[in-house]
């Protein structure tokens, strides 16, 4: 019965040794917090005229639009870090990342085709 015993002690051991918990990495689980951007569309309108007559160009750059949402919404991130991820002719994703937290930023061109750019999301990855 000992041996038994110790046998089956030692099998444990070994198998516990070559588990993954034993090997010091950590298996975290992300999380991600989506928040809907509210869309004025009269606003958005009238922010599309006033880039028609060469004022606030920088709403047809996502990377532009994309970190104003988040320092509008009081997210941290760097403008050099800011990078597109995916882009079409009405939709665009900017991802940035500031210490732990990750962000993509949703953008759509809501008023006319090649026009300003509309933050509609901000996604939180943990």
């Amino acid at each position: 019965m000992f041996k038994r015993f110790s046998f089956l002690f030692a099998a444990g051991l070994i198998a516990l040794a070559l588990s993954p918990l034993s090997c010091g990495k950590k298996s975290e689980a992300k999380t991600s917090q989506t928040v809907k951007l509210h869309i004025d569309y009269d606003n958005e309108s009238r922010l599309q005229l006033t880039v028609d007559n060469g004022y606030q160009l920088w709403r047809l750059n996502p990377i532009d639009v994309a970190h104003g949402a988040l320092t509008d919404s009081h997210q941290m991130a760097e403008y050099n870090a800011c990078k597109i991820v995916k882009m079409d002719e009405k939709h665009a994703v900017v991802s940035t990342s500031y210490r732990e937290a990750k962000y993509n930023v949703h953008l759509a061109r809501v008023v006319k085709p090649n026009g300003i750019w509309t933050a509609t999301e901000i996604e939180k990855i943990k």
